[in-house]
């Protein structure tokens, strides 16, 4: 009987124990997942590529996030784009006890679309609560449609559209144009780099109009080298073949700006350069240093007498071996400029023959 008691009293002690345990970490708050929406358009008319957001406004319980948002029923024109949703201020709500929760959904339109839409939006909503230095949370599924909204998208209008425009829709576009070097002599190679910075959309097939460049330069294809959200870049190579190659080229892109309503073109200005002599560069008898190195394990296969892969390093030279070598400076003859190194592996085929070689 005494030894009952004994059992008896240690599991009061232990109920006692979950029943502390569980007043200090108690559950999370509980969550009222009814949520009910709108949604509209901003700006309510825009034309084909123009940048536009859908505007969403969810009904909730006061204190109750939202996170994780998707949504269906977009017109399959519609492409989102960004960061997908952003969070606006919360608004007020016409129910007691509730609050209006804000979201902004960045959008541009591949096609012509007029339509009534009902959006479908599921997410969670969760409640977090602070308690004795910690913190705990809930959370629940919802999914509700939206009251139907109209979306209208208009094609881009065909009066006085330049024949060089290719899609381009937004504001601020600026295009600056740059050469290096710009002090030069004939035959040198100048790169031209032509870059657009812009707030808008730019389609892939985007291209800037190159015109006006001199006879007097040897022109290379342009082509486009990086590509970011509101930044595009291209370069050219370019080679003057006399003194009377002055100024590059008049570079400009046409778009269209949904503000004033009306096709505009951004334009860079041709950029002079300067020549410090009438004499073309000698490249007749350039001699060719290559040095090799193994690097890593390499070394170790080398040492035994197996092939293994070797930087090689390219020097240009001067021709006039008796001449100082010095820094590239607009007043050092041509044959005396270094070159920048050029780098590459290839296998070390264990030859005999010598790693010095002049062409």
């Amino acid at each position: 009987m005494r030894r009952l008691s004994v059992f008896a009293a240690a599991a009061v002690a232990i109920l006692a124990a979950d029943a502390q345990f569980f007043n200090i970490f108690p559950k999370g708050p509980s969550v009222n997942a009814e949520v009910t929406g709108k949604a509209r358009m901003e700006p309510s008319s825009v034309v084909v590529g123009q940048p536009c957001a859908i505007v969403m406004e969810l009904d909730v319980e006061k204190n109750v996030g939202v996170e994780s948002l998707q949504v269906g029923g977009l017109p399959d024109a519609g492409v989102v784009y960004g960061e997908g949703f952003e969070n606006l201020p919360d608004g007020s709500s016409p129910r007691a006890g509730r609050t209006v929760k804000r979201f902004r959904l960045p959008v541009r339109f591949l096609s012509s679309v007029t339509q009534e839409v009902s959006m479908v939006v599921q997410g969670m909503a969760v409640v977090r609560r602070q308690q004795g230095g910690m913190s705990f949370s809930s959370s629940s599924s919802f999914g509700t449609r939206l009251a139907p909204f109209r979306i209208e998208v208009q094609e881009l209008p065909t009066d006085r559209r330049p024949q060089s425009f290719s899609g381009a829709v937004g504001t601020r576009f600026q295009m600056e144009q740059k050469l290096t070097p710009d002090h030069v002599r004939p035959g040198d190679l100048v790169t031209a780099t032509y870059t657009l910075t812009y707030d808008g959309y730019c389609p892939s097939n985007v291209w800037p109009s190159i015109e006006r460049l001199s006879k007097e330069f040897k022109a290379y294809d342009p082509k486009e080298v990086s590509r970011t959200e509101g930044k595009i870049v291209w370069t050219q190579m370019l080679v003057p073949l006399t003194v009377a190659a002055t100024n590059s080229a008049f570079v400009s892109l046409s778009y269209y700006n949904p503000h004033p309503k009306r096709y505009e073109v951004a334009r860079a200005r041709p950029v002079p350069l300067v020549f410090v002599s009438g004499e073309a560069a000698s490249t007749e008898n350039t001699a060719v240093v290559v040095t090799t190195e193994a690097t890593g394990a390499a070394r170790g296969a080398a040492d035994n007498g197996v092939g293994g892969e070797r930087t090689v390093t390219l020097r240009l030279a001067p021709s006039d071996a008796s001449a100082p070598q010095r820094m590239a400076s607009p007043r050092v003859s041509a044959r005396h400029r270094l070159v920048p190194l050029i780098s590459f592996s290839l296998p070390d085929f264990r030859t005999s023959h010598g790693r010095k070689f002049g062409v």
